[in-house]
């Protein structure tokens, strides 16, 4: 391992200890972190994504017990719609959160908590829907597993949204956090479920998510990611879902923040009929860096898959979209599509968009897309000969483009949220707004 390594594992022998089922799962990601280190550029999944800017830093682990006041928090992390659960550097914050009020059916609660008193029920899913080896991020969560979030939805729940709240506070120096996030869902329950990842302080700061979706037969899960950290923060996300008989997962990701951003999406459609929708939005500017890789999996048949990605580029960002969708033998009659659509807003933008497929077996549909265009010319002069300044043009012509996924979202209060946040990050957002 190089020194970034080095201290980004810096501290994991050191943890409290822990069930021998948590602690098999740290030493299984020390030991793989220790043996492959960062990836680099040579390696075919990250040969677009340099993690040099990120070396560049030594991350020491966030300390759990920095403190963040109410105001700091709905600053960066917008007003509560209903439950919310927050953590500080990977800890449960109780005085922060709001837990009443959960939909019936569904239980969160931090994973400090669940290992307590539901060992059995944590044992039986963690660790089971994503494996560290090949994947250095993951073995990094993995080696540092200790607290995070559990949320078991049972059979009856049919539940409204429940958001965790991810924060990453590096006041005093860089500072890594590892959130670990474990979803059981019963055969049968529905729940909607929003991750929130922010950052706070003066220095560069690191969130490393795990979040492992396990869904029974006929279960339903709408699930979203938002990251909105500072242009100097760095975060990689991992998802990987395993999925029965006659579930639907339907998963929304949103990132518009940090120096160098990578969400990376494993979904297993194991069971026979089952359906994945995938969406996501974003946006980036200045020398920035958002990566997104994902790869849906049908192993049974009758599966169906929507998966439907769109960025926005300006300055000298650059955007990866790697999508592959796998048919495995026997997976008959199964039903895929993926689309990636960018937006380039200036010369010095780059995005490398490569949608894949890998079909195994007869009797499937199955196709992909990508597009990587400018404004529209026809239609920014229309605005203008009706009188919108140029900047406003362009705002109005972005936000258009960026609206079809924000719609997407099926939370009100959420939908709304993103709405701003899109709509501040571009040329008379105000009025964008009030127009809408």
């Amino acid at each position: 391992m190089n020194e970034a390594a080095r201290s980004l594992l810096a501290g994991a022998e050191s943890l409290p200890s822990a069930p021998e089922f948590v602690a098999s799962v740290r030493r299984a990601g020390r030991e793989a972190f220790e043996r492959e280190g960062l990836p680099t550029t040579r390696q075919e999944d990250w040969r677009f994504t340099s993690l040099a800017p990120l070396a560049a830093h030594s991350f020491g682990r966030g300390d759990p017990a920095e403190q963040v006041t109410p105001a700091e928090l709905e600053r960066v992390a917008g007003k509560s719609f209903g439950p919310r659960l927050v953590f500080v550097n990977g800890r449960f914050d109780a005085g922060l959160s709001t837990a009443h009020g959960l939909p019936a059916g569904v239980h969160a609660s931090s994973l400090h908590h669940a290992i307590a008193v539901s060992p059995a029920l944590v044992e039986r899913s963690l660790a089971r829907t994503v494996a560290v080896g090949g994947r250095p991020f993951a073995a990094l969560n993995g080696a540092f597993l200790g607290d995070g979030a559990f949320v078991h939805v049972d059979a009856a729940a049919r539940g409204g949204p429940v958001e965790l709240v991810f924060a990453t506070v590096a006041r005093d120096r860089p500072a890594a956090c590892h959130p670990r996030v474990l979803v059981v869902a019963d055969a049968g329950g529905e729940a909607t479920l929003v991750e929130t990842y922010v950052a706070i302080g003066e220095h560069p700061a690191l969130t490393n998510a795990v979040t492992e979706v396990s869904l029974g037969d006929g279960a339903r899960l709408d699930h979203y990611q938002v990251q909105d950290q500072p242009a100097s923060a760095f975060h990689h996300a991992t998802l990987a879902v395993l999925q029965g008989k006659g579930t639907r997962l339907s998963s929304h990701s949103t990132a518009l923040g940090g120096a160098l951003s990578r969400s990376d999406v494993l979904a297993r459609l194991a069971g026979e009929g089952a359906e994945t929708h995938l969406a996501g939005l974003y946006m980036a500017d200045g020398g920035r860096l958002v990566d997104n890789h994902s790869v849906i999996e049908h192993a049974g048949p009758g599966g169906t898959s929507r998966e439907l990605f769109k960025g926005i580029l300006d300055g000298e960002s650059r955007g990866v979209f790697a999508g592959r969708i796998r048919v495995l033998e026997g997976a008959v009659k199964t039903d895929a599509h993926q689309s990636n659509s960018n937006l380039l807003l200036s010369r010095d933008a780059i995005v490398d968009s490569m949608p894949q497929l890998e079909i195994y077996t007869d009797e499937v549909k199955a196709g992909h897309g990508g597009t990587v265009g400018e404004l529209d010319a026809d239609a920014l002069f229309y605005l203008r000969s009706r009188g919108i300044p140029a900047a406003a043009a362009r705002g109005l012509l972005i936000y258009a483009f960026a609206r079809e996924m924000v719609d997407r979202v099926a939370v009100p209060a959420l939908r709304d949220r993103l709405g701003r946040l899109v709509a501040g990050r571009l040329p008379g957002g105000v009025a964008i707004l009030e127009g809408a």
